[in-house]
């Protein structure tokens, strides 16, 4: 008991050589040609370029108004004490 015949390992043999032609000749099988995507792509990059030009814009609109001058040197980041200040902790 629990052996197999010749004639159902046979038909086992061919149904797997027969499943894996298959899927070899799915896998080859050329792919079809899907259709161009629609204006999807289009929006978001109008939206994008948009997006980009509006950001400049602020940019250059609140650098005129804010005006960030960097300092000339080192010495000018440094914080200054006032006289008053130094009295203070001399004490």
């Amino acid at each position: 008991m629990g052996q197999i015949t010749v004639e159902e390992r046979r038909r086992i043999r061919l149904n797997k050589q027969r499943a894996s032609l298959e899927f070899i000749r799915q896998l080859s099988a050329p792919l079809p040609l899907s259709k161009p995507p629609a204006t999807r792509p289009r929006f978001r990059r109008v939206w994008e370029i948009a997006l980009i030009t509006v950001l400049l814009t602020a940019d250059w609109f609140l650098s005129h108004v804010v005006e960030l001058h960097p300092p000339r040197s080192i010495a000018d980041m440094a914080p200054r004490l006032d006289a008053s200040h130094q009295d203070e902790n001399d004490r």
